[in-house]
């Protein structure tokens, strides 16, 4: 976070880029977004902002997530009149899920898109619940949690729970689905010994394991190389990743298991937040509710396109033969980060 006039414009950020090793080079006297790979909306800025917040994304321009942030950054500037900029750093370049908390624990990053399964490691806030593997039914269901009472009383909990963080709105990413390089799966015997890579989070990595497979933990930035090379036989992603990253040109057998429906969460740094005057959390707030708005609105064409963007490139999109033998399997993952919130899984499946 920077605030124009208190002589330490860009710390946040290079504090950031210093913590991860990174060289950035700031051409002119000042920095008027985090750095000069941001995609804000700096040519139709008339004056300075008051206030520069930088936000992370793991994954690619054009991306469903990445356009959610986009949408959230020009919320924000119209809503504050442009007192205050909301810098977009896609493609991981802030780090991935672990570096981008720990940044934001220390106050050297503002905003980041977490996800909930991800989130189990700080704490195992309420909002892991969400990411255990079949807890929703479909989209509809995913939703009709989300925006009830109970998604709130989540979502207000990560603060208390993951430490250092906000929970300010939910976005859909769409339904996890594994996919592989060089044999389809459709039965949970296929999985068997398979070499899977996993969002870097326990949860996910025990509940690759519960269905048979061998986790791999890679770093999301690694892994279209890792399937290439062979060195996994594959990963899980939603649809929308899964061609944005052209994950498929290495692994073209996409399996519809659904095995997660974990909501991504529009995070702030509590040190961001604290720091902030009351109107500026309004306009943030304001902000992140209707890009979740957004999100939801535009989440279902998104799939759509992919799906029939990775049909015409040859993609071999395949069904369960047998849905319940995998829900079975994974019944350890329930006994394991589940067992403190059985009232809140069972709130979450009779939510009709």
């Amino acid at each position: 976070m920077k605030k124009d006039g208190e002589g330490q414009k860009g710390t946040g950020i290079r504090t950031l880029l210093a913590f991860w090793g990174v060289s950035i080079l700031l051409s002119g006297s000042s920095l008027t977004g985090c750095s000069p790979s941001g995609s804000g909306n700096k040519e139709s800025r008339k004056a300075e902002p008051d206030l520069v917040l930088c936000y992370g994304e793991v994954n690619p321009e054009g991306h469903i997530m990445t356009d959610s942030a986009q949408y959230f950054a020009d919320e924000v500037e119209r809503l504050s009149q442009g007192r205050i900029v909301v810098e977009i750093y896609p493609s991981g370049q802030m780090g991935d899920d672990k570096q981008c908390y720990r940044a934001m624990q220390m106050g050297s990053l503002d905003l980041y898109r977490g996800n909930s399964a991800s989130l189990a490691d700080c704490g195992n806030p309420m909002v892991s619940a969400l990411a255990l593997p079949y807890i929703f039914r479909d989209r509809e269901h995913f939703w009709k949690v989300c925006e009830s009472e109970l998604g709130q009383e989540i979502l207000d909990d990560i603060q208390v729970s993951a430490k250092g963080m906000k929970g300010i709105a939910y976005l859909d990413e769409g339904a996890r689905n594994f996919f592989t390089t060089e044999q389809p799966v459709t039965r949970i015997e296929d999985m068997k010994n398979l070499k899977i890579r996993m969002q870097l989070s326990g949860l996910m990595e025990d509940t690759v394991a519960a269905l048979g497979a061998q986790a791999v933990p890679i770093a999301y930035v690694e892994l279209y190389t890792a399937l290439q090379s062979g060195s996994v036989d594959g990963a899980e992603n939603p649809p929308v990743s899964y061609y944005y990253n052209k994950f498929y040109e290495v692994a073209p057998y996409y399996v519809k298991d659904g095995h997660t429906y974990a909501p991504g969460v529009i995070l702030i740094s509590e040190i961001t937040w604290n720091a902030l005057k009351e109107e500026e959390q309004q306009v943030i707030l304001k902000a992140a509710r209707l890009t979740q708005d957004y999100n939801r609105a535009e989440i279902e064409k998104a799939d759509q396109k992919a799906y029939q963007a990775l049909e015409r490139a040859g993609v071999e999109i395949l069904e369960l033969e047998d849905p319940e033998a995998w829900s079975d399997a994974v019944e350890p993952v329930y006994q394991k980060y589940g067992a403190q919130f059985l009232d809140l899984i069972g709130q979450v499946r009779s939510m009709k």
